[in-house]
């Protein structure tokens, strides 16, 4: 039954998404030191978690945004 699955269009589309997500885990964990959590309680867990996930789209932004032609003036 689960191999059946596997090859409907929707689990392609389905895993593609969860890679995504496991990627932008695996560049937090490894490059931003975020292998637990520092702040206390679900509330801290939670505003930690928002604040790397800020990092994150801040940097996809940055990355997407257009950069200023080279200056060659001699």
């Amino acid at each position: 039954m689960a191999r059946a699955k596997m090859r409907t269009k929707a689990f392609r589309h389905s895993r593609d998404e969860r890679k995504r997500v496991e990627m932008r885990f695996a560049h937090l964990k490894t490059h931003h030191a975020f292998e637990r959590l520092r702040l206390r309680g679900l509330s801290g867990a939670r505003d930690e978690f928002k604040l790397a996930a800020i990092i994150q789209n801040l940097k996809t932004m940055a990355l997407r945004l257009p950069s200023a032609p080279p200056n060659h003036a001699a």
